[in-house]
């Protein structure tokens, strides 16, 4: 990152706003001098004396905000023990305010001398250097309003993009929820089931009955319009666990699905619908693929105050996932985005087929529970 890049807005509407204000000095000066100019003897209002020292103070200042920014950055007011922090920038904000007015006194007093209106004497440097404390002491005020109006700015950006993460989320959200919906109403999905209800019932009516309550209850969750970003592990686990109970009856001895579920995990917070994606892939590359016996396994576990969830199965697998990732496996890359949405670099997506047999997919995010 640039040097003019270290700023919560872009560094074009710094300037803008640094012109802006000179300007508004400066006329502000002149309009003063203007009414108050007979009355107080000012005689003729001097623009090239006038105009440099409001542009060389606000330019400047614009020059210092990447510098005054990345300062707030390293040390904000967040951090503790806060005296120490201000008494940081108390120092900073006297050393860069010093450094202000040196460089733009000797760039004023320059301009001034080429146009012939500023001697360099010992009078006119020994008045300099007596007005330097009080304008070096201006210029530390000026340091704490731009300290200010920067950490407004960067609070009112980290707010937008708060927001816009939260729309981000509510959209991933509502796509899960459609993705899923359209699975449960896909026909060969709800056909198949209903087939399956329609063989039980000469067998095991209390067995076709499960298998309805099952699906009544994906279809519950799956319309619930005050579905959360997050929900406990035990309602999402109940949620695969209707999805998969009908799938085990269907393909009968051929699927066999594992818990593998601590107590003390089932108030722990997960995203939303997080693991449907996961146990799907498991069905498509598992009894949907292959004729041979498949085990699913749904594991949770607590590892350095963090839950990390695993859907894994041995059914036919993928030699390259990164190109099963890319060319597929939408329902994955969905999950592997709302976990960047929600934890940011505290998520972990990992997926892998181990000798190209079975898939294991991995989440990892900080541990939260339930607290209502």
């Amino acid at each position: 990152m640039s040097y003019f890049q270290r700023t919560p807005i872009p560094y074009r509407i710094i300037l803008i706003v640094a012109v802006v204000m000179a300007t508004l000095f400066l006329v502000q000066a002149y309009m003063h001098h203007y009414v108050y100019a007979e009355l107080k003897g000012m005689g003729e209002f001097k623009w090239l004396r006038e105009t440099p020292p409001p542009y060389l103070n606000f330019l400047f200042w614009a020059l210092l905000t990447p510098l005054v920014f990345s300062v707030l950055l390293k040390w904000p007011f967040s951090s503790r023990p806060l005296w120490k922090v201000i008494l940081l920038h108390v120092g900073l904000g006297l050393s860069i305010g010093a450094l202000h007015e040196i460089v733009t006194s000797a760039l004023y007093y320059t301009i001034l001398w080429t146009q012939n209106d500023f001697e360099f004497s010992a009078e006119y440097i020994n008045w300099s250097i007596q007005a330097l404390p009080p304008a070096i002491l201006s210029r530390f005020m000026e340091y704490w309003i731009l300290v200010v109006v920067l950490v407004a700015v960067d609070n009112a950006r980290a707010m937008r993009e708060k927001q816009t993460q939260l729309l981000k989320l509510k959209n991933e959200l509502q796509i899960s929820q459609l993705n899923a919906l359209k699975k449960q109403l896909q026909p060969h999905f709800l056909f198949n089931t209903l087939n399956t209800v329609s063989a039980l019932m000469d067998e095991d009516i209390n067995g076709a009955r499960k298998v309805l309550s099952r699906l009544g209850g994906l279809l519950r969750v799956t319309l619930d319009s005050t579905q959360r970003d997050k929900v406990r592990l035990d309602r999402e686990i109940d949620y695969i666990g209707n999805y998969l109970g009908i799938e085990s009856v269907r393909y009968q001895d051929r699927l066999k699905v594992t818990y593998e579920i601590p107590g003390n995990l089932s108030g722990a917070l997960v995203p939303s619908m997080v693991l449907q994606p996961l146990v799907e892939n498991s069905i498509k590359h598992g009894p949907d693929a292959t004729n041979e016996a498949v085990l699913i396994t749904v594991q949770a576990r607590e590892r350095d105050e963090r839950l990390e969830l695993q859907v894994s199965d041995n059914g036919k697998g993928c030699s390259d996932v990164s190109s099963a990732m890319n060319n597929g496996g939408i329902g994955l890359r969905n999950v592997r985005d709302r976990l960047q949405l929600l934890y940011g670099d505290d998520a972990r997506f990992e997926l892998s087929s181990p000798h190209g047999r079975g898939f294991i997919v991995t989440l990892s995010f900080p541990l939260e529970y339930d607290r209502t």
